[in-house]
């Protein structure tokens, strides 16, 4: 296995059960996560640089009502498709997994850019995140590529759909440990990079510790790394 895609099989044991049946494969290349988790992080990560990273950091303040109210039923998907199937009411698929995770991802990003965007950026909050036609237009073209990636999932675009996905799972972590240290210590918004560095090496520690805690209560480690990447169809 070439050394890159075992790498990502290892980071992908620190935060995913990786079972075979529940990856996203493009042609006959899995994922190195789970459906469910492909689609928190990369609709999560998507919608945060349309909202907060690359535009609108200015706007701190929580999206309109009825923006809230649809991010809380694409959690509440989530928490529907993962619960009725767990309990056996009924059968999953990865696709609905995948929409699951992808609805709930998006839920959570808009809250989360208006707090990443006043705590680390200083936006106004009085302005709220998402209440322009310019930031629905931005939110629906990068939704609608990730959705296409992942859903038609063509083996030519493997190795971006590979390559979003760990920008988005280290992009996520990040995010959140860079909102986690600035509120710690408060102080005038803006992003600096010693900040920025310390969120890095929180995600670094963070993976690190779940990758070997994993490792401890699995008994093993990741081990649809050692195997094919050629799997039997989903």
């Amino acid at each position: 296995m070439f050394w890159w895609d075992r790498w990502l099989w290892e980071l992908g044991f620190a935060i995913c059960h990786q079972r075979p049946e529940r990856l996203l494969v493009f042609g006959d290349h899995a994922l190195f996560v789970c459906s469910r988790d492909t689609g928190l992080f990369v609709s999560f990560f998507s919608v945060m640089l349309v909202l907060s990273l690359l535009r609108g950091r200015e706007r701190a303040g929580m999206p309109p009502v009825p923006i809230l109210a649809v991010a809380a039923l694409g959690i509440l998907f989530l928490a529907w498709d993962g619960l009725t199937s767990y309990l056996g009411f009924r059968d999953t698929t990865n696709t609905l997994r995948f929409l699951s995770g992808f609805a709930a991802g998006a839920g959570l990003a808009f809250p989360a850019a208006a707090l990443v965007n006043g705590t680390v950026f200083g936006g106004d909050r009085s302005m709220k995140v998402a209440s322009r036609p310019g930031d629905f237009a931005a939110v629906g073209l990068a939704g609608a590529a990730v959705l296409f990636l992942y859903l038609s999932r063509p083996q030519p675009l493997f190795r971006l759909g590979q390559l979003w996905l760990l920008v988005s799972v280290l992009g996520t972590l990040w995010v959140l440990n860079l909102l986690v240290v600035y509120l710690i210590r408060e102080k005038e918004g803006g992003l600096t990079l010693a900040r920025a560095a310390i969120a890095l090496l929180l995600t670094a520690a963070e993976l690190t510790g779940s990758y070997w805690l994993h490792r401890l209560f699995s008994g093993s480690g990741p081990v649809i790394a050692l195997r094919p990447r050629k799997l039997p169809p989903l």
